[in-house]
């Protein structure tokens, strides 16, 4: 029915906004923007219950196979998209703070590094992030470190930058390499690859195509779920919910620690400084990025627990 639209926890909410479109004639499964403004506009509350009321709505929507309506102008209105130069502009001091050695500092450094790529300087949505495979990356060129070889996600070619810890061809090949030793050979070699690995620098060479390029093309999606401790999903997707922490985490680490020429990025110092042992009960978390960290976590590893249990019940019908 569509009173239930909301379903149970924005039953109230719903029902409030169903009854206002019906005694005003507007339509509310999709509605408009001039529904929803002249429904806020009506029915003033304190800004939590607003909050509460825009939710539910959201929820009916999302449950029905919706987008909900936005206005083409104000605070509202979707943001303009920015120019390609832009978008990578920003990306550059993202991607040179992530950490790119350690464990499991490394691993979830190198994949918030294609997140970067991804929704900032492609400008993919979460949703296309998640979804993408193998087959939309391309690497073309002589196999080596030459700085012109070409690579390419979703169709669109990868910019270069002088520095390969701010290079957007560079953080790809990154992820993709260590994507493929995690899939084609477990967490044991990933962990130690990662372990060994040498931290870039400004005067590093560039590396523009993978040194194994079948592994990673096995995988089944380019950005699994990942837990607290480097355990992977094969074919489960990394959440939205996820996605939104380790970009917060990225714009972070990038604002309070200003890379200088030549040195390592605060994720690879602090990996550097602190390897942390993976049977040590992480400490009360004292700042922002512990917080965040702390949160993927959490979010991860109910992720990859239910993907066990789903595992262990199939196994055994």
């Amino acid at each position: 029915m569509l009173r239930d639209a909301a379903g149970p926890s924005y039953a109230r909410e719903w029902a409030l906004f169903c009854d206002y479109t019906t005694a005003t004639g507007q339509p509310v499964l999709p509605t408009t923007v001039d529904t929803l403004t002249g429904f806020f506009t009506a029915l003033p509350a304190r800004p939590a219950t607003l909050a509460r009321r825009v939710r539910a709505i959201a929820a009916a929507h999302r449950r029905a196979g919706y987008l909900l309506s936005r206005p083409d102008h104000g605070p509202a209105a979707p943001p303009p998209p920015r120019p390609a130069q832009q978008r990578w502009t920003a990306a550059g001091p993202l991607l040179a703070a992530c950490p790119t050695r350690g464990w499991p500092h490394g691993l979830h450094g190198r994949r918030d590094a294609f997140l970067i790529v991804a929704t900032i300087g492609l400008d993919l949505s979460h949703r296309d992030a998640r979804a993408l495979l193998p087959d939309a990356v391309t690497v073309a060129g002589s196999g080596g470190e030459n700085p012109d070889d070409q690579v390419s996600v979703a169709d669109q070619d990868m910019p270069t930058d002088p520095d390969p810890r701010a290079c957007p061809a560079c953080a790809v090949v990154r992820w993709l390499d260590t994507l493929g030793v995690l899939d084609g050979l477990g967490r044991g070699s990933a962990r130690m690859d990662l372990t060994a690995a040498h931290t870039p620098t400004r005067h590093s060479h560039h590396q523009h195509h993978p040194r194994t390029p079948q592994r990673w093309q096995r995988a089944a999606i380019l950005l699994p779920a990942i837990d607290q401790h480097g355990w992977h999903d094969d074919y489960r997707p990394i959440t939205t919910r996820t996605i939104r922490t380790r970009l917060a985490l990225a714009a972070h680490r990038a604002t309070s620690s200003v890379t200088a020429p030549g040195t390592p990025s605060r994720g690879d110092r602090e990996a550097n400084a602190s390897p942390t042992p993976e049977t040590t009960t992480p400490p009360a978390p004292q700042s922002l990025d512990e917080v965040l960290t702390l949160l993927d976590g959490v979010a991860d590893d109910a992720d990859a627990l239910n993907a066990r249990i789903t595992a262990l019940i199939e196994g055994h019908i």
